[in-house]
């Protein structure tokens, strides 16, 4: 909902720099003001600039937004106490039993070690380089047709259901949601997984009943947690008596004012404070609880507390074989949390300044290119 305010403020000042005078459709006596057609020379002008711009695009809300955070979410901030036995040259050689100095000076060697050895995820150029060193340059874009196979069946199912009777389209995503968790999990997997698959996606499903079990809950807060916001900037919307932006009616932009500047700002903000509050949260709670059910003979590319800390049991010792919400939240650490908020912003940050870029060269094309037309000759 914000952004259709953002966009609709966008749309007024390139109207007014065009020098256009829209008219209410009540006052059709009203002298119209010239306005601009686009010839096929600009849309074809438009298109090629699009698709230049279409891998950065996939690049930032596919690769950064759900593989790079997916794996920031599930990545072991402390792999130490695991790599320094593989790491060691002279495990051969008999320990000798440390002094009290020796044994301080090796607890700060080793902070300084840990301090030095930063996760993975904390970098983007770091994540960028471990992937495509694992999958080429696909690497960046794992499980991308199992996100686009989601993304079909999501739709499919909400407007069947959507079109039943006293359904409505919220409670239809609910639905879809939950019998889409197999799918939501194996996507997860593809994205941690070391290498990829050689077998298909419907073959590699986790069992149905085991994954709803695990994930119907976090899947519900999940969900929850998406609506809240948009709901919130709706009301809000409506008591701040801010015009709304029709997509159906793109030439009715509502009029520019110093109150619709506040008005936006305070909605954008309330809805931020909402997803960082509450949809990244549960985002990283459903992940971490998919990522629990990973089968154990596979590796990942990044490391992996499979124990999340000891709480998870083997289902052979009769544990439950994944985690709980409680500890998937709190076996997440504070610096953990840190990085994963750092790389929603960087995302946010990168995206703002691409379509800057693309506007920037798109607007000028369009107005140097379009044809001016006098509705009143």
């Amino acid at each position: 909902m914000s952004d259709m305010h953002v966009a609709a403020m966008g749309l007024s000042v390139l109207k007014r720099s065009m020098g256009s005078n829209y008219g209410s459709p009540d006052t059709p006596d009203t002298p119209q003001g010239p306005t601009y057609n686009l010839p096929p020379l600009t849309w074809g002008l438009v298109a090629i600039i699009t698709l230049i711009f279409l891998p950065a695009y996939l690049w930032t809300s596919y690769s950064i937004k759900s593989v790079y955070t997916t794996l920031a979410i599930v990545e072991n901030p402390n792999p130490a106490a695991y790599e320094a036995v593989a790491s060691d040259d002279n495990d051969a050689a008999p320990a000798a039993v440390p002094s009290a100095g020796d044994a301080a000076a090796d607890e700060e060697a080793a902070a300084h070690a840990v301090g030095a050895n930063k996760p993975i995820t904390a970098s983007i150029r770091r994540t960028y380089k471990l992937l495509r060193a694992a999958n080429g340059w696909r690497g960046n874009f794992r499980g991308f047709w199992v996100a686009v196979l989601i993304f079909i069946l999501a739709a499919i199912g909400t407007l069947v259901l959507s079109a039943i009777p006293f359904v409505p389209g919220f409670v239809a995503g609910l639905i879809v949601s939950l019998g889409l968790v197999q799918l939501q999990t194996a996507w997860v997997h593809t994205v941690i997984r070391a290498t990829p698959a050689t077998v298909p996606v419907w073959r590699r499903l986790p069992p149905f009943r085991r994954t709803f079990e695990a994930t119907s809950i976090p899947t519900f807060i999940h969900w929850a947690a998406n609506v809240i916001p948009t709901v919130v900037s709706m009301l809000l919307t409506h008591v701040l008596k801010l015009d709304k932006y029709d997509i159906r009616y793109p030439s009715d932009v509502p009029a520019y004012s110093h109150d619709m500047i506040w008005k936006t700002i305070v909605v954008l903000v309330v809805a931020l404070v909402l997803v960082f509050g509450l949809t990244i949260p549960a985002n990283v709670i459903l992940v971490r609880v998919q990522a629990s059910l990973l089968p154990p003979d596979e590796d990942t590319v990044v490391p992996f507390d499979r124990s999340f800390n000891g709480t998870v049991e083997p289902a052979v010792v009769g544990g439950r074989s994944f985690v709980t919400i409680r500890n998937a939240f709190r076996t997440f650490s504070r610096a953990s949390w840190k990085r994963v908020y750092l790389l929603y912003i960087k995302f946010h940050v990168l995206s703002i300044v691409l379509n800057v870029v693309y506007l920037a060269i798109v607007v000028p094309v369009v107005v140097l290119t379009s044809q001016k037309v006098d509705p009143n000759n």
